[in-house]
């Protein structure tokens, strides 16, 4: 169903996941969780049967267009290998999701997903589609939602700086809706794609010792398997305008697991080319497998 290296727009990903969900409905679940503030559906799928339950997110920043296709496509995976009891990447995915389920939101800003692809034409809101051009970005290179916000320095936790006007933590349609997906499921562990730079981000500036030697180790079975770079402790705050993240949230309120994975070249232009979800997908596939065969 998913081809890759191909652009897909906001519908063909919700399309395509409750398309999946019909076809697989003994152990998946496809629903909305909140609405963008220009009014699109914030689309969810979980697929498993276990309590325990690991949450993937991609496309926070709109103009990230390789990962959100990339998490559909590994839910067709998943599903097939689930239902014909196949083994995927050397794991036994049935087994796997019958002890957990993997929750898996594509799309957080499908506002700016869709400004990134098409440009600002596509809000409908007039009053929010001017507030996008008064910034005086490209809309090719657009990473924020349809009020101007980056949705991934917008989390209410200890890293969190007010970057602009009428903004505060969680002040976000898209970030209340995460957050309570966190607050729903009996999580094990979060993980956030990103595209920039092939490295994965494990350290957490505000947890204790033991919790990042946990995500270390982690990280590194990760790292072993995408053959990505380990991120350094320094780099986790760049800037101190680099806080408020979800992993920053779900870290310091739930204690679980929360990695960034980054994908794509530190080169990479944007638009991104649809060549890269190929390359990409062979690196990442069996990363939500990997942390699933080492719940605890």
């Amino acid at each position: 169903m998913i081809a890759l290296n191909r652009r897909y727009s906001y519908e063909d990903i919700f399309q395509g996941m409750e398309e999946l969900s019909r076809r697989y409905p003994d152990f998946t679940v496809c629903r909305s969780i909140g609405t963008s503030h220009d009014g699109r559906d914030i689309p969810m799928m979980r697929v498993g049967l276990g309590k325990k339950t690991l949450v993937l997110t991609a496309g926070i920043h709109g103009r990230e267009s390789v990962n959100p296709v990339l998490l559909v496509k590994m839910l067709e995976d998943y599903c097939q290998a689930f239902q014909d009891r196949e083994e995927r990447y050397g794991y036994p995915v049935q087994t796997l999701l019958n002890g957990c389920s993997v929750v898996v939101i594509p799309l957080v800003n499908p506002d700016g997903y869709e400004i990134a692809l098409r440009g600002f034409s596509v809000i409908h809101n007039p009053v929010l589609r001017q507030l996008c051009k008064m910034k005086e970005i490209g809309w090719q290179h657009w990473k924020y939602n349809a009020r101007g916000v980056d949705i991934n320095r917008n989390f209410p936790c200890r890293s969190y700086i007010q970057q602009q006007l009428g903004e505060y933590p969680a002040s976000e349609n898209e970030t209340q809706a995460l957050i309570q997906v966190f607050q729903d499921y009996d999580t094990l562990g979060y993980v956030d794609f990103h595209s920039r730079g092939r490295i994965i981000y494990y350290y957490r500036q505000a947890m204790p010792f033991a919790y990042n030697q946990r995500n270390h180790k982690l990280a590194r079975y990760l790292q072993k398997l995408s053959d990505y770079s380990l991120g350094k402790r320094e780099e986790e705050y760049l800037s101190h305008l680099n806080g408020g993240r979800p992993v920053n949230y779900f870290s310091e309120f739930l204690g679980k697991p929360a990695i960034t994975v980054e994908t794509v070249e530190e080169d990479a232009s944007y638009p991104l080319d649809p060549s890269y979800q190929e390359k990409t997908y062979r690196e990442i596939c069996a990363l939500p497998l990997e942390l699933l065969s080492r719940a605890k």
